[in-house]
């Protein structure tokens, strides 16, 4: 539970600081902000920046959070179309996967653009090793979200289903 609240924590503080108190109600608000609060204090430990820094931070994040959000929703739906045909094995619609691998290509060539531009603008107020810290930050986090993410997927299956989903997994799925 705990690890729970420091991903959504961290997802809140590292992608969308203001979007996150608007989706909850003004009841929750003060909670999530002190969340938020306690996310950047450990961020900002970990990468010894100062608050002149943070601030910074916060703003690139803001900046980049668009386009980041909208890169994994296309990725998000392309895995999704492309785990379903492969659930229904030789029934598979191979053009359909075909575009849906497509789609992760250039998704992947967008993020790697968007990457490079927010290290361009990290690198304005960020030492190497601080950046190189956060990008850790950055990776684990999106990880565990993906963990999150499948383990909640997997629920919704049939256990048949899900056995297939999990043995794709083992495979080597590109698509996880």
């Amino acid at each position: 539970m705990r690890t729970r609240l420091l991903v959504l924590a961290l997802a809140c503080v590292i992608y969308s600081p203001l979007a996150a108190q608007r989706s909850v109600d003004s009841t929750q608000r003060p909670a999530v902000r002190q969340l938020q609060r306690r996310v950047l204090e450990v961020v900002q430990r970990t990468l010894g920046a100062t608050d002149d820094q943070m601030r910074e931070l916060v703003a690139v994040n803001r900046k980049y959070e668009p386009e980041r959000r909208e890169l994994n929703q296309r990725d998000r739906g392309a895995r999704q179309s492309i785990r379903a045909e492969m659930l229904r094995d030789s029934l598979a619609n191979q053009e359909q996967v075909a575009r849906m691998m497509e789609v992760l290509v250039d998704v992947q060539r967008q993020r790697l653009d968007v990457f490079a531009r927010e290290q361009h603008d990290l690198a304005g107020f960020l030492t190497p090793v601080q950046r190189a810290k956060y990008a850790t930050l950055q990776d684990r986090l999106r990880k565990k979200v993906e963990q999150l993410r499948q383990k909640r997927q997997e629920n919704g299956l049939a256990p048949a289903q899900r056995r297939r989903l999990r043995q794709l997994r083992r495979m080597g799925d590109t698509t996880e």
